[in-house]
């Protein structure tokens, strides 16, 4: 018999709803919540390759928890607390998030969070999804079409009522393609003067999910704040407002920097081979504790854990919205542990 129940899309940080439809507790397909208020019945290709992902790398223990716990124990009571570190991202969920600082803070260990060079701003000056459709201009950096359709569909419908659109980018990209004009940039440290650059309307939002630096980005909310307008950073994962709110996130060289100072780096649902120029690990103890195999696979200890939709939790999207989801499959066989759960016991254990 299918099962059909409501979450929200893991792939970014718009907050789409999506249905999840299994059959016998696995994953046979998905669709679109159509009566979400984000995305109103559309889910972009993004989400269907994501949930494929998931459907086609169920994790399964190679070692009780039990056994694998002990494992981590032993190597983290050998170390030095100073050199060990925690490396996550807007991947978590709120609760895993706030049980992983939890457990930094009680421990004395390092936390290291990224975000794309992105940091917490303002209220005041982040738009809503509805101020971006009512906008008079919009200037996109980076490629939001490709990347986050369903906030370019809002863009859309303000070009349908008379918005005036320019991407800023260091290519030719499909935003490029549907905006009013494209200025292409030699450099994308250039952002910033070309942004200068544009006439302003009292109601012209920045839309942004390409930034080379946190300075460059600093210096985007700056011109915002002088000039009275709004910014809509769209954030990488679907839980990084949250990370942003809450932690403070490492540029990539203080990420190299304290790697290089840690014995044992413990991942949490988190691959930092996805924006380091260079493998980290070989001469260090890597514990992994991811929901997907193919995350981290060369690791000391490799601790599987539940996936979003086999859980309670909730994501904060870039509006600063927090939608809850439940545990969509229900598997009461289901041997895997939350996040949470693990570090938990892992607590306990120390």
């Amino acid at each position: 018999m299918l099962k059909i129940e409501h979450t929200i899309c893991p792939t970014c940080s718009v907050g789409c709803g999506l249905n999840i439809i299994s059959k016998n507790d696995t994953i046979v397909g998905i669709n679109a919540y159509k009566n979400h208020e984000i995305n109103e019945g559309r889910n972009c290709n993004n989400c269907t390759d994501t949930i494929e992902l998931f459907k086609n790398n169920k994790e399964e223990l190679s070692e009780d928890y039990e056994t694998l716990l002990n494992k981590v124990t032993d190597l983290l009571n050998s170390a030095d607390k100073s050199r060990i570190t925690v490396i996550c991202s807007g991947r978590l969920n709120n609760e895993d998030l706030d049980k992983i600082i939890s457990f930094t803070n009680n421990q004395k260990y390092n936390l290291i969070t990224y975000e794309y060079n992105f940091s917490k701003i303002d209220s005041d000056i982040l738009a809503s999804y509805e101020e971006v459709e009512k906008a008079d201009k919009i200037i996109t950096i980076g490629d939001i079409y490709r990347n986050n359709p369903l906030i370019a569909r809002r863009i859309i419908h303000a070009k349908e009522n008379g918005c005036y659109t320019i991407n800023i980018n260091n290519h030719k990209n499909l935003t490029a393609y549907n905006s009013d004009e494209f200025i292409n940039l030699d450099a994308f440290s250039e952002v910033i003067d070309t942004v200068k650059s544009q006439d302003l309307t009292d109601n012209t939002i920045i839309v942004v999910n390409k930034v080379s630096s946190n300075k460059q980005y600093q210096e985007l909310v700056d011109f915002v704040k002088e000039n009275n307008i709004k910014i809509l950073p769209v954030l990488k994962h679907p839980n990084s407002f949250s990370v942003l709110e809450k932690t403070t996130p490492s540029t990539i060289h203080d990420l190299v920097e304290k790697c290089n100072n840690s014995d044992i780096l413990i991942l949490v649902d988190e691959n930092p081979a996805e924006y380091l120029d260079k493998e980290i690990g070989a001469d260090k103890k890597i514990i992994s504790v991811n929901t997907t195999k193919k995350l981290f696979q060369d690791s000391d200890v490799n601790i599987p854990v539940r996936a979003w939709y086999e859980q309670e939790g909730s994501f904060t999207n870039n509006e600063g919205k927090t939608q809850e989801f439940i545990d969509t499959i229900q598997d009461e066989t289901n041997e895997l542990k939350t996040i949470r759960m693990v570090f938990d016991e892992l607590e306990n254990a120390l």
